[in-house]
């Protein structure tokens, strides 16, 4: 094998991609070529350090929603979150470009598209070192706040709304869709009516509030707030994430869509 063959085959061989004898093959080549290995090393490097951001925000197992809950979606909610959610879109964007078959299909050179991510990957690590974790007395309870948007909201809107969202949670619970639809503006009561099932969680289950973001306000007004949930029954052994979108109507907050998220 010749260094241009190695340098073709780099990517796969550290996905894990080639078969037995292409690995060994690629092996021996590094082994005796200064070059290339040092190339493998950056590439390594680059790959696992993008891997690691993306995963300080994933939880360690994925939920999948049993039938025959639907996920609940409405147009425009990625990109209105000016929060960490938006973060997480951007890490997994990065991430989802260290793998090598998607990385063949870009119509610019590979090590252009390597400069750029490893551009992007300093940027996105330089995000992650600054947000902080601080316990929070909310309705209640100590939750983990994510301080995304420290000082941007009055303290007692922050507060309101996000025990709005602890307390939608809460009647999830309890099997309340009164109290829900109480919660709710007109569109989310009607969503409710017609699709109670998208609402309703284990009723009597225990609750962990493993954490929540600092409430954000987009342009139009509207409140943001993520919810990090497990509970005793059907998330156990895993983590699920609310979604909420609040509105102000007079002197009352209330919930204008909620969606569920992995």
């Amino acid at each position: 094998m010749n260094c241009h063959e190695a340098m073709d085959a780099l990517e796969m061989y550290i996905a894990g991609e080639l078969s037995e004898s292409e690995s060994l093959d690629v092996a021996a080549h590094l082994a005796t070529c200064d070059g290339c290995a040092a190339e493998y090393e950056r590439l390594r490097t680059l790959i696992g350090g993008m891997r690691d951001i993306a995963e300080s925000f994933v939880p360690v197992e994925r939920f999948a929603a049993p039938e025959p809950v639907r996920e609940v979606r409405r147009a425009g909610w990625g990109w209105r979150a000016a929060t960490a959610a938006a973060a997480l879109v951007a890490v997994a964007s990065v991430s989802a470009l260290t793998v090598p078959a998607l990385a063949r299909q870009l119509p610019v050179p590979i090590a252009s598209e390597i400069e750029r991510l490893e551009y992007e990957n300093a940027a996105l690590q330089d995000e992650v070192d600054e947000l902080t974790v601080r316990l929070e007395t909310v309705g209640g309870e100590e939750v983990p706040i994510v301080d995304t948007t420290p000082g941007d909201l009055p303290a007692e809107v922050n507060t309101a709304v996000q025990t709005l969202a602890m307390e939608f949670v809460r009647a999830q619970y309890a099997g309340d869709l009164e109290a829900l639809a109480a919660m709710g503006t007109d569109r989310l009561k009607a969503d409710i009516e017609a699709h109670p099932e998208d609402y309703l969680r284990a009723q009597g289950a225990e609750i962990v509030f493993a954490q929540m973001t600092e409430a954000a306000q987009t342009e139009d007004g509207t409140y943001l707030v993520f919810v990090r949930l497990s509970d005793s029954e059907e998330w156990a052994d895993s983590q699920y994430q609310e979604d909420f979108e609040i509105v102000k109507e007079g002197d009352r907050y209330l919930v204008d869509f909620m969606g569920m998220d992995a």
